[in-house]
């Protein structure tokens, strides 16, 4: 069989380089998109590409199937996190640029990679959520409303491509790349967390990742809080 190969958007992030190194280790072909491609790493690849832009995110896909010659595994990380914004003083620009760089995003990459998942013989797809939807975090109503949206379409995608045998499912990380003690919300996750540390991207979030694209070929339509139980005090 072909190398596998897995797009990841949002690819050069704190998470997202995380990912990236799991699926290559995984002996996946990885493919990262995102708009600053010198901070990528463990990638194969690395493209341009804002996924706000239709034409960009269209070109980005084929530039990939012309390369590699298909696409097994879509994860979709991208998205601008507005936060410390009251819901008194959100902007019609605050949700637009919320849901443009997430939920639209995401859908976007979704529908450009499912003929080239399903002419594979399926896949996965894995959308990133967050915490700040399912359970709510004070100034980021903006962020937790895409992200809930981000599910929303999780769970309609899995129904209705589950006859493709494409798997689609989210998960909502809690991850941080190098300690920072100092950092308030470092400190914060440690506090509230049953195991005492926050997750690492490449073994904690990068696991799940290369778990649900390959082993959990039976998890559809479902979330997954990779949190080490951080969620369960919201």
């Amino acid at each position: 069989m072909d190398t596998e190969v897995a797009v990841v958007t949002g690819g050069a992030g704190r998470i997202g380089r995380g990912v990236c190194r799991a699926l290559t280790k995984a002996e996946v072909a990885v493919v990262a998109l995102d708009m600053d491609t010198t901070r990528a790493e463990g990638a194969a690849r690395a493209i341009r590409c804002d996924v706000t832009d239709p034409a960009q995110c269209a070109s980005a896909v084929a530039e990939v199937v012309s390369e590699y010659g298909g696409v097994d595994t879509l994860v979709n990380l991208a998205q601008r996190i507005l936060v410390d914004i009251d819901i008194m003083k959100l902007t019609d620009e605050d949700m637009r640029v919320s849901f443009e760089s997430g939920p639209m995003a995401s859908l976007r990459m979704m529908q450009l990679c499912y003929p080239h998942i399903r002419a594979r013989g399926g896949g996965a797809i894995v959308n990133f959520a967050s915490e700040a939807g399912t359970a709510g975090i004070p100034g980021q109503a903006a962020y937790a409303a895409a992200k809930e949206a981000i599910r929303g379409i999780t769970k309609v995608a899995a129904l209705e491509w589950g006859r493709d045998n494409i798997r689609v499912n989210a998960v909502c990380p809690v991850a941080w790349p190098t300690p920072e003690p100092d950092h308030p919300l470092f400190r914060e996750v440690i506090a509230n967390s049953p195991m005492g540390r926050i997750g690492d991207p490449e073994t904690d979030i990068g696991a799940v990742v290369v778990f649900l694209a390959g082993p959990g070929r039976y998890i559809t339509g479902r979330t997954l809080h990779v949190d080490g139980g951080h969620g369960t005090f919201r």
